[in-house]
């Protein structure tokens, strides 16, 4: 008995050794894989600037912005725990994009570790256990959700999703509630990085059933309602984010089209999952336009369903494996379901990074087909066993390869963006983003013909339509620019940016009343956005009109109460104004934020010299000139010194004013000065 002990010991110590080898030889070849990844850009246009780049919420690490990202959503999700792995990032590496890129990659590493570890414990085989690792570490169509910086939300959730799986297998073998508290804890966590996360409880059951525990006995339901709840309770507030982020680019697809779309996504996660092949970071929806949709959706359906009667009629036949089967099903068609476009949101009715953990289960059963097979010792299997050596080989082989090409197309937003036109030529789409991004980097003419290329496609799309009327106004063609805008709002017209285009292109053509008319227009639909009121400001000034440009000075100093700029403006206007005493407090106001500002100093001078407080006046008048050595300023320090009858200071400053070029010093001087 005790060298059968000790047979056993061996034996498991062997295979720990073996597994921990197999292990980290995956992790080393997956960071040599996605080494190319980590001196990619951001890609702008494409989320990264409105998770990263461009969003004010992740650029300061207090309690306030904090509290921020737990009560808003962004890009219509909400996803508190990703966002706030953004700030810290930033708090340390500001916009350098090479750390974002390695956090994503270590997320994924850790990614791999517990799915290695979580099918370990489901199914104690290391070979088992080393494919699904394998294919999950290494699957190309996993690129986009650890290559692209914004998917954060993918790797951070599925860490937190797969610990809770674990945990929770360790609570059904020892019924502890540290491991159940643990894991409600993981839950919860990777529900706050993505609410997709919401397929978690299904897959507990999955787990409960596969153990041969009573789905429905008192325990199991008790232990569910938690996850059920949060579950619920997530899902609606997704529901309620996705409604209020007003995103114009869902299609309206008819009902009676979304089955046959579904089948066709189901049916891509399911194809490229062995032929991992023409990959692109969107799939969009057909044109239903003529009533029908392109014959391949249909045909799709068909195979699909063919692929699911054999999928039961395998199910059945099967008897060692047929529980491994089913779970590997579950596996995959739990979280599936969960992305699945029945209720279309955005523009692609697919991507690649929905099979982020859903190919665990599809890899599962990969596992447990092969390493049967290949632990057949009988002859008559050596010729086949061989065989599917090789193919595997050439699929791990094939696959490392395409991982490492296609993290190259994630370069920057040109190269991903080149790629998709490459494989969509005829959409209009990915040319209007090529020129959005022309134009972030100053390329107007390039931006110009791709805008012109994307109407072609889609003449009728309002945002392509504004963002030309853009690019026109920029290249001085505001007569091309206004017929743009005016075209977007014919089609739309609350559309903000056709609006603020339009005002745009009447400011420069000096069609003063009809630029202020399109920005009472945009205040009307939201008045406090600060960068309306500032170009409305602008018409304002043209227009010779300074008491509403007071006004409009007055609320920014109130929606920007740090922006010591407005609180000068509107202390230059209140003395233009000669409201002196108010012109001095808002000037004031502004140089107490900011006591290197010296600019306001020479207003505010000319203010305290208007009521009479002279030395005051002197005060600021000194500084201004020392810093500007404005002739102005010497000369206007003079008069102040004579107020206060020092006479030989006064022709001082006047000396020094017509040194600079200030003609009626000569005047001052031949009248006061000996």
């Amino acid at each position: 008995m005790k060298k059968q002990k000790k047979q056993i010991k061996k034996e498991t110590l062997k295979k720990t050794k073996t597994g921990w080898f197999y292990l980290a030889g995956i992790l080393v070849l997956t960071v040599i894989v996605y080494s190319n990844s980590i001196n990619n850009n951001f890609i702008y246009q494409f989320d990264d600037d409105l998770y990263i780049t461009n969003n004010p919420d992740i650029k300061s690490l207090t309690t306030e912005s904090i509290g921020k990202v737990f009560t808003n959503s962004y890009v219509g999700l909400y996803l508190p725990m990703t966002m706030l792995s953004y700030m810290v990032e930033y708090s340390l590496f500001e916009l350098n994009p090479a750390p974002y890129h390695v956090t994503n990659l270590i997320l994924h590493l850790a990614c791999i570790i517990l799915a290695f570890f979580l099918i370990y414990k489901i199914k104690p085989n290391i070979y088992i256990a080393s494919v699904v690792a394998f294919v999950f570490a290494l699957h190309p169509l996993h690129v986009e959700s650890v290559s692209w910086i914004s998917e954060r939300k993918d790797v951070l959730y599925a860490v937190f999703y797969l610990a809770g799986l674990i945990t929770y297998l360790n609570f059904t073998i020892k019924r502890s509630l540290k491991n159940y508290f643990l894991t409600l804890l993981l839950f919860i966590l990777s529900l706050l990085s993505k609410t997709v996360a919401v397929s978690f409880p299904l897959i507990l059951l999955a787990f409960d059933w596969y153990k041969g525990r009573k789905l429905l006995s008192k325990a199991v339901i008790l232990e569910k309602i938690p996850f059920f709840a949060l579950s619920l309770v997530f899902g609606l507030l997704a529901i309620h984010f996705t409604s209020i982020a007003n995103d114009t680019s869902t299609p309206d697809i008819a009902w009676i089209h979304r089955p046959f779309i579904v089948s066709s996504a189901i049916l891509i996660y399911l194809y490229k999952f062995i032929a991992p092949f023409n990959l692109m970071n969107y799939y969009y929806y057909p044109d239903t336009s003529s009533g029908t949709l392109p014959t391949d959706f249909y045909v799709s359906t068909v195979i699909l369903l063919l692929v699911v009667a054999g999928v039961i009629w395998w199910v059945a036949k099967s008897k060692n494996n047929r529980k491994d089967i089913i779970l590997g099903l579950a596996f995959f068609a739990i979280p599936t379901f969960f992305i699945l476009q029945i209720i279309p949101a955005g523009r692609a009715f697919a991507a690649e990074r929905y099979t982020y953990l859903s190919y665990i289960g599809l890899a599962y059963i990969f596992g447990i087909a092969t390493v049967n097979f290949l632990q057949d010792k009988s002859k008559n299997n050596i010729p086949l066993r061989s065989t599917l050596i090789g193919i595997i080989a050439f699929f791990a082989i094939g696959f490392s390869y395409f991982t490492w090409d296609r993290n190259k197309d994630w370069k920057d937003t040109f190269t991903l963006f080149n790629d998709l036109i490459a494989k969509n030529p005829e959409h209009g789409h990915p040319y209007l983003v090529r020129g959005i991004t022309h134009v972030q980097f100053g390329n107007r003419q390039q931006a110009l013909a791709d805008y012109n290329t994307s109407i072609g496609f889609d003449p009728d799309n309002p945002k392509t339509l504004a963002n030309r009327a853009s690019v026109k106004g920029m290249l001085g063609d505001y007569n091309g620019a206004l017929q743009d805008a005016n075209r977007a709002l014919e089609i739309d017209p609350k559309y903000e940016n056709a609006l603020s285009n339009r005002a745009t292109a009447h400011l420069f053509r000096e069609e003063f009343d009809e630029a202020l008319a399109d920005y009472d227009k945009l205040l009307a639909f939201d008045s406090t956005k600060v960068e309306v009121i500032k170009k409305r400001i602008t018409v304002f000034e043209k227009m010779n009109q300074n008491d509403k440009a007071l006004n409009d000075y007055l609320k920014l100093t109130r929606l920007e109460p740090s922006n010591y700029l407005n609180f000068a403006k509107a202390g230059e206007i209140y003395y233009h104004l000669d409201q002196n005493t108010e012109a001095i407090a808002y000037i004031s106001q502004s140089l107490q934020m900011k006591p290197t500002f010296y600019q306001p100093l020479f207003i505010r001078g000319n203010a305290y010299f208007k009521i009479g407080e002279y030395q005051k006046s002197l005060n600021d008048f000194s500084p201004y000139a020392d810093n500007s050595n404005d002739p102005n300023a010497f000369y206007n320090m003079g008069m102040c010194f004579k107020m206060l009858n020092r006479v030989d200071e006064a022709c001082k400053a006047w000396e020094k004013a017509l040194s600079l070029g200030h003609q009626d010093a000569v005047k001052r001087i031949a009248e006061s000065c000996k």
